[in-house]
């Protein structure tokens, strides 16, 4: 058995090892989505390695760039993503090689560190890797609607026809980013990165409230029970003071939508006077399990237990 780089010419072979593997699921198994994520994604290509015998892909194991940045330091991080074994060669150790390989090339090659939110079955298997318990991600959570609305696809769809993201991004110069902060690690708000995670996604759709040179909210709608949760997914100011509009727009959402809570992760691009960002209560930690791995950095004591990493909700809730 070997073990090779991904081709893009392996794409169909392994796009139907993940079907076979893993099913659909909730996440189509597709070119287009596989692509988005893995080739176009603005961080850099994803390292994909391939385990073959006799030229057969029988395992794959994908580590997708991101960066997380606080002023002038950037640290290069990847996560651990996809990964299946063909049904008739599991139990041979394939995930654990592929995976530990992936971790030793990203290290030579510098990157920091590798994060992820595994599931209870694979958690063991990452620990047991090297892999810690950071911690859960924290979340702000807020009242929705006194009256919720029912969930439908129809309601959905006009909702994100009202907020096109697209319109709305359209408004941004085609070199804008959000200004940083020197005090957490976040991602880094460019519009390439923004167009690519929001408007691009070939799976989901999302909604969009901007007001150029004051503020931004970018949103999904998911289904909770029969009503719809409003996931904030980015919120960033551009000037003192831009919080109040901010907030009276998501207070016009939130009556437009009707949704029976608000949910979103910390903003650090948020600057306010008040202590609770958008006017919700948190933070408390009722995100995903989180783990870390260090690779070329071993100082990580600011991503421990979030106590300096303030991922959004749009760049942990999808890979």
């Amino acid at each position: 058995m070997e073990t090779t780089t991904a081709l893009r010419s392996d794409l169909p072979e392994m796009i139907a090892l993940l079907k076979q593997s893993l099913g659909e699921g909730l996440i189509p198994k597709s070119e287009a989505y596989f692509i988005w994520k893995h080739h176009d994604n603005p961080f850099g290509a994803s390292k994909i390695l391939l385990a073959k015998e006799d030229g057969k892909i029988v395992g794959l194991r994908a580590f997708m760039r991101w960066s997380w940045v606080s002023g002038l330091e950037r640290v290069e991080a990847v996560r651990a993503v996809d990964t299946a074994t063909d049904p008739a060669y599991q139990g041979k150790g394939i995930f654990k090689k592929l995976t530990l390989q992936a971790v030793e090339e990203c290290t030579a090659e510098g990157t920091s560190m590798v994060f992820n939110s595994p599931n209870p079955i694979s958690l063991q298997g990452y620990l047991k890797m090297g892999w810690y318990i950071t911690g859960r991600m924290p979340l702000y959570i807020g009242p929705g609607s006194i009256t919720p609305r029912l969930f439908s696809e129809g309601k959905l769809n006009k909702a994100y026809e009202i907020y096109d993201v697209q319109t709305a991004l359209n408004q941004l110069h085609s070199d804008w980013k959000a200004a940083g902060t020197t005090t957490d690690y976040h991602t880094p708000l460019t519009l390439s990165y923004i167009k690519w995670r929001y408007q691009d996604c070939p799976i989901l759709k999302y909604g969009a409230i901007i007001e150029p040179g004051a503020f931004g909210l970018i949103f999904r709608l998911k289904k909770v029970n029969k009503f719809m949760e409003l996931r904030i997914c980015e919120a960033w100011t551009e000037k003192k003071g831009a919080d109040k509009a901010a907030r009276k727009a998501l207070r016009k959402l939130v009556r437009s939508l009707k949704p029976v809570l608000i949910t979103c992760g910390p903003a650090p691009l948020f600057e306010t006077d008040k202590k609770r960002p958008l006017g919700l209560f948190g933070p408390y930690k009722k995100g995903p399990i989180t783990t870390l791995r260090p690779l070329a950095n071993h100082k990580l004591n600011n991503f421990d237990n979030f106590s300096r990493w303030s991922p959004s909700i749009g760049s942990m809730e999808l890979f």
